[in-house]
């Protein structure tokens, strides 16, 4: 008869508890689109020289510095920059409005 009240004290203290509430789906929320050329010229050169090279490193390609950065007219709504590396070799940089660079270059990518 003992054992029988080990059971039923922990059953009742679970019989107290309430039913947890459905959870509510968070609402989703759209942002407003973000011009990403704008966010990157109002950046400063360092910054956006880390952009450059963040993107020539992501498109594979080898650059260890960046040694200089021209803004070019727009082409396409996309607005341009040629960066040159440390080996001389310049890449143009493409951002239009609402997307990612745009990396060309004339170098083949990494192996």
């Amino acid at each position: 008869m003992r054992g029988c009240w080990i059971w039923i004290i922990p059953i009742a203290a679970l019989a107290s508890c309430e039913p947890h509430a459905p959870e509510q789906p968070e609402k989703q929320t759209t942002q407003a689109p973000v011009n990403q050329v704008a966010a990157v010229i109002a950046l400063p050169p360092g910054q956006r020289e880390g952009v450059f090279f963040r993107a020539i490193r992501d498109a594979d390609l080898d650059c260890q510095e960046i040694k200089t950065v021209e803004q070019l007219a727009p082409e396409g709504g996309a607005q341009q920059w040629r960066v040159t590396c440390e080996d001389r070799v310049p890449h143009l940089i493409s951002i239009p409005p609402q997307g990612p660079a745009i990396v060309t270059s004339r170098t083949a990518p990494r192996s």
